[in-house]
């Protein structure tokens, strides 16, 4: 460079410096892998479930609970299944109030769960748009709580208790397969969003 004589005008990046500069959506998914990664509940979030909660939350769903499904092992880590839940926040001041109020606060709760399970829902009608999966695999909601909250997971997952261990195994990994294919579908479209 000659001092006299400033480069106004410098080299534009090159392909490779343009690829490690990572978008605002990247680094924003980064930040949402590290709070899960974060989590815990005694035990730990599961490895296998950390990505799909991961893709709830960047979606702006309000997750309570998961699981990633253990066959044979329930007693110490929760259901048979791959499962999240999504259960909105109880109010502020819900257990202090009574009365008019306390309802109020209850019917804002539901309302506030029943709109995620109405964005699920649309979320689940683009899914399946054209989707070859067997029926019982296939992901729906399960109503929990007294507030409309839901719990995602494959159709069949109650039917497993009623096969031998090596038939709920291949089941748990087909469950496992939906439930990351629907994760992947939901980082497409975070991704894909203007």
């Amino acid at each position: 460079m000659n001092p006299g004589k400033p480069n106004f005008n410098p080299k534009p990046p090159t392909q490779e410096q343009e690829e490690s500069v990572k978008s605002e959506k990247e680094i924003a998914w980064d930040k949402k892998l590290e709070e899960v990664n974060k989590i815990t509940d005694g035990l730990g979030l599961d490895e296998k479930i950390k990505e799909p909660v991961a893709a709830f939350l960047i979606h702006e769903f309000t997750t309570s609970q998961s699981c990633e499904g253990h066959v044979g092992e329930e007693e110490k880590h929760g259901l048979s299944f791959p499962w999240i839940e999504i259960y909105a926040p109880e109010p502020k001041g819900w257990r202090e109030v009574t009365g008019e109020k306390k309802k109020q606060l209850d019917r804002e709760w539901k309302i506030e769960n029943l709109k995620q399970q109405e964005k699920m829902m649309g979320f689940f009608a683009e899914f399946y748009q054209g989707r070859e999966t067997p029926f019982d695999a296939r992901l729906t909601f399960a109503g929990i709580g007294a507030f409309s909250g839901f719990r995602v997971q494959s159709f069949g997952v109650e039917m497993m208790k009623l096969l031998p261990l090596e038939k709920q195994l291949k089941k748990l990994e087909l469950y496992r397969k939906e439930m990351n294919d629907f994760t992947n579908f939901l980082k497409s479209k975070y991704f894909s969003k203007e």
